[in-house]
């Protein structure tokens, strides 16, 4: 009797979830998955965006230390015992730090690049140099980086750097 009752125990136990139950579930799974994945992408992208930005403020601070400091690295141009203009120049994948007084006229041994997201955009000045001890900037005005979701960002270089 014992083995008997067992069985009917088993076979009025239907306790689970149906196919409607678990096909919901995952339905409701699919869908914050598909928001969380949709909101990373766009967090990412932002980050990107800002981390260029930055990447161009810290090399224009970077730089313009330099030349407030008469530092003066030797490369090509032998000996160096006097401090030397320091600059930026911005393409569209990378940021140059050089030493010279324009970035056609540098020592090209002495540049540092950074590299920046291929779909940031600039506009404005694409050469700021910083002058000896001074520190003060030429030319002066607005980098502008856009990216491809419209995000702008405005870096002023003033003319006292």
């Amino acid at each position: 009797m014992a083995s008997l009752h067992n069985s009917r125990l088993i076979k009025k136990s239907g306790k689970g979830f149906s196919l409607m139950e678990m096909m919901v579930v995952i339905g409701i799974i699919g869908i914050l998955g598909g928001v969380g994945v949709f909101y990373g992408i766009d967090t990412f992208r932002g980050q990107s965006f800002r981390s260029d930005r930055d990447t161009l403020i810290v090399a224009l601070q970077h730089t313009r230390a330099q030349a407030i400091g008469n530092i003066c690295r030797s490369g090509s141009w032998g000996t160096c015992t006097d401090g030397k203009p320091y600059g930026v120049k911005v393409f569209a994948d990378k940021l140059v730090m050089f030493q010279g007084p324009t970035y056609a006229t540098r020592d090209a041994d002495i540049d540092a690049e950074m590299t920046l997201n291929t779909s940031v955009t600039h506009t404005g000045i694409d050469e700021v140099v910083f002058k000896q001890l001074s520190g003060d900037a030429a030319p002066f005005g607005d980098i502008v980086f856009t990216d491809t979701t419209g995000r702008i960002s405005t870096t002023t270089v003033e003319s006292t750097g």
